[in-house]
């Protein structure tokens, strides 16, 4: 029987409304968030109108009100600041570096993150050499008062990277030692590109005052120290340190339909250095968890608790997340998981377990739905680095996203890290991917995984070799007393 082309129109038109009420909430939310307009001006206005967001400053603290606002701009069901003690801040003044002799010309340098304040030194530059580990001891007494000139090979990946930041502590420590005065490090990126890293995850100051020269300036001093020729240099480091001051993590909360006790955390961290905008890291997402939270909130509730997190002190020693656990450590049992994005916008490889192999299967099942956006397989590999970790040390399921680093790596804590490295289709391919991960989580049948007792966690750092990484960076000995990490049933 022939249909008139109204009646026609009104049925399709009900089929279509039928077939969109029934489909995946996970689909839902994807294409939410591939339509938003929102991530990139958010980004942007984190980058160019905020700027750098050194913790305790008034930039940061412009950030965190401006985070807590856009969260119930996207709809959840609560956001708030969360306020812990920063113990110290720091941040550089007039640094100065000038050879004076055989030659006098200026050095382009910065100071490092936490060096102490240096008002004046005028000293003989001694060619400390690279190879790690450094063998600077064995300069003894020759090495007493002397600035060091330390070269550290070129970094192309983060990988490297990495081995460049392992390499600096060992020879602060070693300058140290030996009663140098002063150690100057070459920059591992060419093309006079300056950056900036901590010695140490403690916030505290560096032993002897230190800074990165241009490498193109170091290597021209390294040069004329083994042409035989006598190097003098003048250092100047006024740089500022005050505090206890506070810092404030920002908090958003959608609560689940069904298991709201239980919560899949995503979270990364809002705070920067200060020679660019901090866009790469970690504006970008700072961006992605706000994409997820709006997608999230404006579909079906999962049965469980999300709750974002954007930390503060991350690059000083992940005091926030570290200030999170403790404050909430009374409900971390009904934590599911932790995701944590820190590693820039590039392609996400999988999410790393940090070696809880027993979280491998349940994840990959979660995530089978995002594999076109990404790669669902998870990674064993178990590190520190990031805003994870205080979670890992408290039986928590950790991850973090394991990224394609190519186009992070080059201006990683550097002048360079600026908003025209961001790629804005990029950028939103990877809140789709966030924001699909921790709804499925959030919504699977069971839970990723339970928390691990004391015990079970000390047999994860020796297994992973996690136990070495905290004897390193000075916290071993936190964690053994129970003062950082899960404490002992009593």
């Amino acid at each position: 029987m022939l249909r008139s082309p109204q009646l026609l129109f009104r049925l399709s038109l009900a089929l279509f409304v039928s077939l969109a009420a029934s489909a995946e909430p996970l689909e839902t939310l994807l294409d939410q968030a591939a339509r938003s307009d929102e991530i990139a001006e958010d980004v942007r206005y984190l980058c160019d109108v905020v700027g750098a967001r050194l913790p305790g400053t008034d930039a940061m603290r412009a950030a965190e009100e401006w985070a807590v606002q856009r969260f119930r701009d996207a709809g959840v069901d609560s956001a708030e600041l969360e306020a812990f003690e920063i113990p110290l801040t720091w941040s550089e003044g007039d640094t100065r570096v000038e050879v004076l002799s055989p030659t006098l010309f200026a050095v382009q340098a910065v100071s490092t993150a936490w060096s102490p304040a240096l008002r004046r030194l005028e000293a003989p530059v001694l060619d400390a050499r690279n190879g790690s580990p450094y063998r600077i001891r064995q300069w003894g007494d020759e090495a007493r008062g002397k600035i060091l000139l330390v070269e550290l090979d070129e970094a192309q990946t983060f990988q490297t990277l990495g081995i460049e930041q392992r390499d600096a502590i060992v020879a602060v420590r070693e300058a140290a030692s030996v009663g140098a005065a002063a150690v100057l490090f070459s920059s591992t990126r060419p093309n006079r590109l300056l950056y900036r890293h901590v010695h140490t995850v403690t916030a505290e100051l560096d032993p002897i005052p230190t800074a990165v020269l241009a490498r193109e300036d170091a290597l021209r001093i390294q040069r004329l120290l083994r042409d035989g020729r006598d190097v003098e240099v003048r250092l100047r480091l006024p740089n500022r340190t005050r505090g206890p001051v506070e810092g404030r993590n920002v908090v958003a909360r959608i609560e689940g339909a069904e298991k709201p006790e239980e919560v899949v955390l995503l979270g990364a961290h809002l705070d920067s250095w200060d020679l660019g905008t901090g866009c790469l890291d970690n504006a970008v997402n700072v961006g992605v968890a706000l994409e997820a939270a709006r997608s999230i909130a404006a579909g079906r509730r999962p049965k469980r608790t999300i709750e974002f997190v954007l930390f503060g002190a991350e690059e000083i020693g992940l005091l926030g997340s570290l200030d999170y656990v403790r404050a909430h450590r009374d409900r971390l049992d009904g934590y599911s998981a932790v995701l944590v994005h820190d590693m820039g916008i590039g392609p996400i490889r999988g999410y790393s377990v940090n070696g809880r192999s027993e979280l491998k299967e349940p994840l990959r099942e979660a995530l089978a739905p995002l594999r076109g956006l990404g790669g669902v397989e998870p990674i064993d590999e178990a590190f520190f680095g990031s805003d994870h970790f205080d979670f890992l040390l408290e039986g928590v399921p950790a991850l973090i996203a394991i990224q394609d680093t190519e186009h992070y790596a080059p201006s990683y804590h550097s002048a360079a890290d600026a908003y025209d490295k961001v790629d804005e289709r990029a950028l939103r391919e990877r809140a789709r991917y966030a924001a699909g991960a921790v709804f499925a989580l959030a919504d699977a049948v069971e839970r990723l995984g339970p928390r691990l007792t004391r015990e079970e966690i000390a047999r994860l750092l020796a297994r992973t070799s996690l136990d070495d990484q905290l004897k390193f960076l000075g916290i071993w000995d936190a964690w053994q007393s129970g003062r950082r990490g899960r404490a002992p049933a009593p």
